[in-house]
C-alpha cells in the first residue's frame, strides 16, 4: 500500500491537469486525437474521482457529460470524442460507431447524479440518457437484451472483437442497474436476462439448457473448460479468449460461483506462466501471423500498425483494465490474486524515470509503450488503490 501512495498522488495530479472547463481530456498530448473529450476516457477518470470523493474530478466529469450531451446525435448516439471549444468537430467513430461511448455515458450520468444529487444537471442529462438508452435498444437488433457491437466498435478499435461482446454487454447491464436505482425502472424479465447472460458467456457442461441460445456452439465452447467468461459470442461461435475489461465488470456484476472461482484461479496461475508475470494483459492469447484472425488485425488501424504480438490491444498490459480487474477480483473474494498483481505493477513502475503514465506495457519485455500522460492509466492506479483499501477493510 505504501509503495503505491506516490503513484496515487501523481495519478490524481495528472487527472487534475487533464480537467478543463469543457471536461476531462484523454491526455495532455495532442497526437492521434487524444487531447479531446472522449466519452469513455472522461467517464473512467470521473469514476476514479468518485471513488476517492475528489470534488475537482467530479466537477470535470459533470462538464464532460454536458459537453457530450450537447453533441449527441439526433438518433441518440453519444460522440466517441469531441474537440473542446468546437461543437462542429465531433466524432461518432470512424468506419464503425463506438458502442461503448453510449454505455459509458449512461454510466457516467447515473454515477454523477448518484454521488452528487445535482438535480439541475440531472435535468439536463436525463433526456440524453433516455435517448441513448433507446439507441442501445435498437442495436440489440433482435429485442433479446444483448447489444451487438461491430468490428472496431469499442475501445479496442483496432482488434478483432465484435458481436455480442462481454465488455459492451457488461457496461450495458451496469448502466441499466444504475438507471433503475435512480428511476425505479427495470426490464420485466431482468433477473432471467442476467441469469441467461451468466450462463451463455461462461459455457459449462452443467448449465441449464433452457437458457442457452445456440446449443451446438455452446457445447463446443464448454468442452474447452474455460476458466473465465467468453470475450464475445457470434452466431455459431464462442470466442473464449480472455478479456480483462469485460472480466472486470463481469466479476462485479456476475460474481463467479465456487466452481468458476476455482477455474479462474487456475487460469490466472497458467496465465502467469504464459505471460511470465502477474500482470494482466488486455486480451490473451496473443494473435500472431499463424492465427486465424490475423487478417482482421493486420490492416485495421488509423495512424500506424500498433498491434504487433504483445503490443497495444494484442496482449498489451493496460493499467486501466488491470486496475478494474483487481477491483473485480476483490469483489469476488480473490484478494490475494489482486494483491499480487498490484504489487508487481508497483514494483515495475516505481522509481523508473521513463515512466510517464503510458497507455500500456508490452507483453514481451514489459517496457512502457503507447501514448503518455494518459488519464486512463492514472485512473487504473486509483482503481488499484481502492482495491487495496477494500482488501484492508475486509481483513479488519
Amino acid at each position: 500500500m505504501e509503495a503505491l501512495h506516490p503513484l496515487l498522488y501523481e495519478a490524481v495530479q495528472l487527472i487534475y491537469r487533464l480537467t478543463t472547463p469543457n471536461g476531462i481530456l484523454a491526455s495532455t498530448i495532442a497526437a492521434d486525437n487524444y487531447k479531446r473529450i472522449w466519452a469513455r476516457d472522461s467517464v473512467v477518470c470521473g469514476f476514479a474521482g468518485i471513488l476517492i470523493k475528489d470534488e475537482k474530478i467530479i466537477e470535470g466529469l459533470k462538464n464532460s457529460l454536458l459537453t457530450l450531451a450537447k453533441a449527441q446525435h439526433e438518433l441518440g448516439m453519444i460522440p466517441s470524442n469531441v474537440l473542446p471549444d468546437n461543437s462542429d468537430d465531433v466524432s461518432y467513430g470512424s468506419l464503425a460507431g463506438r458502442i461503448d461511448a453510449n454505455t459509458w455515458f449512461i454510466i457516467g450520468c447515473c454515477m454523477y447524479y448518484g454521488e452528487t444529487r445535482d438535480e439541475a444537471t440531472w435535468n439536463l442529462l436525463r433526456p440524453a440518457v433516455q435517448k441513448c438508452r433507446r439507441f442501445l435498444n435498437t442495436v440489440e437488433f433482435n429485442d433479446k437484451g444483448w447489444i451487438y457491437t461491430p468490428l472496431s466498435g469499442n475501445w479496442a478499435d483496432e482488434y478483432p472483437i465484435h458481436g455480442y461482446t462481454l465488455y459492451d454487454n457488461m457496461l450495458r447491464i451496469l448502466g441499466e442497474q444504475l438507471w433503475s436505482g435512480i428511476n425505479g425502472e427495470q426490464w420485466a424479465d431482468w433477473e432471467t436476462f442476467k441469469e441467461r447472460t451468466r450462463t451463455n458467456f461462461w459455457p459449462s457442461q452443467n448449465s441449464d439448457s433452457k437458457h442457452i441460445y445456440h446449443k451446438n456452439a455452446y457445447k463446443k465452447a464448454a468442452a474447452s473448460n474455460p476458466g473465465h467468461y467468453a470475450s464475445f459470442i457470434l452466431p455459431g461461435y464462442y470466442d473464449m479468449r480472455f478479456d480483462a475489461a469485460g472480466m472486470a465488470f463481469a466479476l462485479e456484476l456476475m460474481p463467479p460461483n465456487s466452481e468458476q472461482k476455482t477455474a479462474l484461479q487456475n487460469y490466472l496461475n497458467n496465465l502467469k506462466t504464459e505471460v511470465g508475470s502477474h500482470l494482466i494483459p488486455a486480451f490473451w492469447p496473443i494473435i500472431d501471423k499463424q492465427s486465424p484472425d490475423w487478417n482482421l488485425l493486420e490492416g485495421n488501424y488509423s495512424y500506424d500498425f500498433k498491434n504487433k504480438p504483445g503490443y497495444f490491444h494484442n496482449g498489451g498490459i493496460w493499467p486501466v483494465w488491470m486496475g478494474l480487474f483487481c477491483l473485480g477480483l476483490t469483489h469476488s473474494g480473490m484478494p490475494d490474486e489482486a494483491e499480487r498483481i498490484i504489487a508487481e505493477f508497483t514494483q515495475r513502475v516505481s522509481g523508473d524515470d521513463s515512466w510517464d503514465f503510458h497507455e500500456y506495457l508490452n507483453a514481451q519485455d514489459f517496457s512502457f509503450e503507447g501514448k503518455t500522460q494518459m488519464g486512463y492509466t492514472a485512473s487504473g492506479i486509483v482503481f488499484m488503490y481502492i482495491a487495496l483499501i477494500q482488501i484492508q477493510n475486509a481483513r479488519k
